[in-house]
């Protein structure tokens, strides 16, 4: 029997080979660092920044990310802190009255997933909960750091790395211009769309750009009335969003809510138009236009501007997910728009599947060793391939974008500015579907993000011996 990893013993991460190197402390290398911890799979997470990001970015968390959250123990709190939300509306634009004051826009389509039970709590993966993600980063690395088994080294941007049949190097170079060299068996690449790790693997990503640019800006505010459910998307042309609380949000109570705003060509006067620089769309006076058609309530509005992003929008995927001892998992291998929140949850799906991978590998394969103490089978004489393991994990994920993500998430955004509202509402297949109601139907619709969203790796076993 081998010897299990004592949690408390500290291990300087420049002097021994690392299981397995993490790079970026987002959402995604954080899940992947909890659980591989979680398996006793000791990781080292290396971060550029100096510390957890807090511009608005992802949201919502629905269908199997539940489960997910669940078995890395963090789903209770998650559910507790964020704002849950039974389904979705999409709405015009909101209307004026002759005081000046707005109301909600008309509704144009609902879809009712689930309903609280009598105690107002929802069925786990029947519902979306809405949190911030600079929030459940938090969340996350507190549960990692408990471990004893995973540290973030902050401040630390990879500069090269090179593998070979035993395992990967990485050199980093801190704010302050040290040099550190770092050993490990694997390396994740979790470091965002403009992952430098994808880069030094030479990977790169194909698809196409969206010619809009998108601001997500987060506010407080008094809204005067809360609806059920309290997301919903804006159906127009110019200015299409998605508006959504960041927390447990009642009416008359100031609370902090997340409105993300397509930027269309600044209007002139005489009717002309220009289209403003990146640095022109964040000045105060401009995100305020785009907030007051969106937010509704009486005038002058009390709302607050806490932080504000403004983002390209792609649809871009990496040509492989893994290269040698090398992965990706999150935005460094896919990118696809907001609407909808697939891109985060797609992404702490692909950290599900390679921690699953991984843990296969350590468990069953050639790297069994005091790092990972944790075979679940004993397969004697047999053992597993883990290029077998890590080429159906990049397979799989990369599957999962461009069959489900890719035309779910495109499909989302051209819904709400393809067309006039009310032509959207009567003509698009799927406002139809929401308004027949038919609920095997609804069901069919969805399948594919309950059913095929996420990997099971375990589950394909027995496609990845080889005999000793």
């Amino acid at each position: 029997m081998k010897e299990m990893v004592n949690p408390e013993m500290h291990v300087s991460p420049y002097d021994d080979t690392i299981p397995v190197i993490i790079v970026g402390a987002g959402p995604v290398g954080l899940l992947l660092a909890l659980r591989l911890a979680q398996s006793k799979i000791r990781s080292i997470v290396l971060e550029q920044e100096t510390a957890l990001g807090t511009a608005p970015r992802a949201i919502g968390y629905y269908g199997p990310v539940h489960n997910v959250f669940k078995e890395a123990g963090i789903y209770d709190q998650v559910a507790t802190e964020g704002m849950p939300s039974g389904g979705y509306a999409w709405r015009t634009l909101p209307t004026e009255d002759e005081c000046g004051a707005k109301t909600l826009g008309s509704i144009l389509g609902k879809n009712i997933m689930s309903r609280p039970d009598s105690s107002g709590r929802y069925g786990i993966c029947t519902y979306s909960i809405q949190l911030a993600q600079c929030r459940l980063a938090e969340i996350m690395l507190e549960k990692a750091s408990n471990t004893g088994l995973t540290e973030v080294l902050w401040g630390h941007r990879v500069i090269d790395l090179s593998q070979d049949d035993v395992g990967v190097t990485v050199s980093t170079i801190s704010g302050q211009g040290e040099s550190h060299t770092l050993r490990g068996l694997y390396l994740a690449g979790c470091d965002g769309g403009k992952s430098n790790i994808r880069k030094l693997l030479g990977i790169g990503l194909n698809g196409h750009s969206w010619p809009e640019r998108f601001i997500a800006t987060d506010i407080l505010r008094t809204a005067p009335v809360v609806e059920d459910p309290p997301v919903h998307f804006t159906v127009d042309r110019r200015y299409w969003a998605v508006v959504t609380p960041l927390e447990h949000v009642k009416p008359g109570v100031r609370g902090l809510w997340r409105y993300s705003m397509a930027v269309p060509a600044f209007e002139k006067t005489d009717g002309s138009q220009t289209v403003l620089t990146d640095e022109q769309v964040l000045e105060p006076e401009y995100v305020d236009s785009l907030l007051l058609r969106q937010i509704d309530g009486p005038r002058p509005s009390d709302h607050v501007v806490v932080r504000k992003s403004l983002y390209k929008m792609h649809q871009l995927l990496a040509s492989t997910m893994h290269r040698g001892r090398c992965f990706l998992a999150g935005d460094a291998a896919h990118i696809n728009n907001p609407i909808g929140g697939l891109g985060l949850c797609t992404g702490l799906l692909d950290a599900d599947a390679l921690h699953q991978a991984l843990e296969i590998v350590f468990s069953l394969g050639k790297e069994q060793s005091a790092s990972a103490p944790i075979a679940k089978i004993r397969h004697p004489g047999r053992t597993v391939d883990p290029l077998a393991v890590f080429s159906r994990y990049s397979a799989e994920r990369r599957q999962v974008f461009q069959n489900i993500i890719h035309p779910y998430s495109s499909a989302n955004k051209i819904r709400l500015h393809s067309a006039d509202p009310e032509d959207v509402a009567r003509e698009d297949w799927y406002f139809q579907a929401l308004r027949r109601g038919d609920a095997k139907e609804l069901a069919r619709i969805h399948a594919p993000l309950s059913d095929s969203w996420r990997t099971d790796m375990w589950g394909m076993l027995t496609t990845f011996f080889e005999d000793v």
